[in-house]
């Protein structure tokens, strides 16, 4: 066995209790943030050195298709999906996972609309209830001309004495 398929316990420099690992799996030795050295276990299988694969670039107007096809329809399957790809000059592959991405762009985006209405709504229902709980402003004085005042009453009901 190799260094690489054990896992140390303990300091790194001092005491060491060894622990293997399966031939199968790879061991990578990382210092984190706080200064401490971790390993971490991974499957040979999994290709850590191979580079990353190139995001793919749509060209606008493979973009126009695509949106169109979501605005039509954003499930696309089978005979569909093959002629979309071969008409943009795509992979089946690229439509499919374009398509998965762009529903779950839709999703978030129709989500953060209800928020901000919530929110709106909210707002509106804190301002219509603070009017609500508001004293009235100064009431009106209404004057009324001399004729349009009320009789007094007196105490018999008579007037004059």
């Amino acid at each position: 066995m190799t260094d690489e398929d054990h896992y140390f316990h303990g300091d790194p420099l001092g005491n060491r209790n060894m622990k293997s690992y399966p031939d199968y799996c790879r061991t990578i030795t990382i210092r984190d943030s706080n200064g401490s050295i971790k390993e971490l276990v991974f499957p040979k299988a999994l290709d850590l050195d191979r580079p990353k694969r190139a995001r793919t670039t749509f060209s606008p107007e493979q973009l126009y298709h695509l949106e169109r096809e979501f605005q039509r329809n954003q499930y696309m399957v089978g005979k569909e999906r093959s002629q979309l790809a071969r008409e943009l000059g795509l992979s089946e592959t690229q439509v499919k996972v374009w398509f998965q991405n762009r529903r779950t762009k839709y999703k978030r985006d129709v989500s953060r609309e209800a928020e901000v209405k919530d929110a709106r709504s909210e707002s509106m229902a804190a301002c219509n209830l603070m009017k609500l709980l508001q004293p009235p402003p100064n009431p009106v004085q209404l004057t009324l001309p001399p004729y349009m005042l009320p009789y007094p009453t007196f105490a018999h009901g008579h007037v004059g004495t």
